[in-house]
């Protein structure tokens, strides 16, 4: 027999020794999900759980405002759901974090309508099980980047942005679907639970075609400072786009001031003094202190003594 229960953070629907999370109570704009509620164990997020749009008034007020619509922001979800529920982030436009496990075995139509903000998920994955990962990504057509956290190790991945457009073939009288971009070509890589690396790196030169500069930067970057299940090959390949593209990787890597990024471009693919001098120049107009220090620290280790041996020569 299932019953609905409250507390100051939540409301759920009780079945059996299960829990259906009804509606979320908070003063910030983070939903983070527990394993279990007063015991039971929260398997489900009901239909328009987090949509302004409620498909279940509340039973009575908590004293907090419920925590939906443009005010969620994140949402992290346990490894126990196994399911989430139709149009349950319906429209929920400024959410851009999800956290969660691959065993999610169900989504329900139209759970992430609206959501064109969502830019970045943490994503766990529990081998060997049914899940919907790859349906969430086909839903979230935007551009996404994943830390994908295996049992033996992490990876960095960026899946492109993609959608779809109905294209009439007047002859035929008939709709053609024609997919843009080269997103979908990536999500297409998830084999039921199980993403092939080998499949995904072999996408990068679709991505070079049809990806602007900055998505492709990061997308070598992603995979190489995070090479889990990385071939030497597709480690050659993604180095080689970046030392042939230092002006782009220059401008990628003032506009994300990572240092760790920069590191790993200076002394993995400059191999010139010429290319250092690029990236030196472009981040001299910007003035980025702790960028300059390194990268003059890197040629004076590396070039300057070749230089000045150059110059007495002539």
């Amino acid at each position: 027999m299932e019953q609905r229960q409250k507390n100051k953070e939540f409301e759920i629907k009780v079945n059996g020794d299960s829990a259906i999370i009804l509606r979320c109570f908070s003063y910030g704009e983070s939903a983070v999900i527990p394993r279990e509620i007063d015991g039971y164990r929260v398997t489900e997020i009901a239909p328009y759980a987090f949509s302004a749009h409620m498909d279940h008034p509340p039973e009575e007020e908590t004293g907090q405002d419920a925590l939906c619509g443009e005010r969620l922001e994140e949402i992290v979800l346990p490894d126990t759901i196994e399911k989430i529920g139709r149009y349950a982030f319906y429209n929920c436009r400024n959410l851009k974090r999800l956290k969660f496990s691959t065993d999610i075995r169900d989504i329900g139509a139209g759970a992430f309508t609206g959501c064109h903000q969502i830019e970045k998920m943490d994503v766990t994955v529990v081998p060997e099980k049914r899940s919907c990962f790859r349906e969430l990504l086909i839903e979230i057509g935007e551009e996404q980047e994943v830390m994908y956290h295996c049992p033996d190790g992490d990876a960095k991945l960026i899946f492109p942005e993609y959608f779809e457009e109905a294209v009439e073939n007047t002859p035929a009288r008939i709709l053609v679907t024609k997919t843009h971009g080269s997103g979908m070509w990536y999500r297409n890589c998830i084999v039921k639970n199980e993403l092939q690396f080998d499949q995904y790196d072999k996408r990068f030169a679709w991505a070079v075609e049809n990806e602007q500069e900055e998505v492709v930067v990061a997308l070598a970057f992603a995979r190489l400072l995070y090479p889990y299940r990385l071939a030497e090959d597709a480690k050659e390949q993604y180095e080689g786009y970046l030392k042939s593209h230092v002006e782009n990787v220059s401008e990628y890597l003032l506009k994300k001031k990572d240092m760790e990024l920069l590191t790993y471009y200076v002394e993995h693919c400059i191999d010139n003094v010429d290319n250092l001098r690029v990236l030196i120049d472009m981040v001299g107009i910007t003035g980025e202190a702790s960028m300059m220090s390194y990268l003059m620290e890197q040629y004076h280790q590396r070039f300057a003594v070749t230089e000045k041996k150059k110059k007495f020569e002539l």
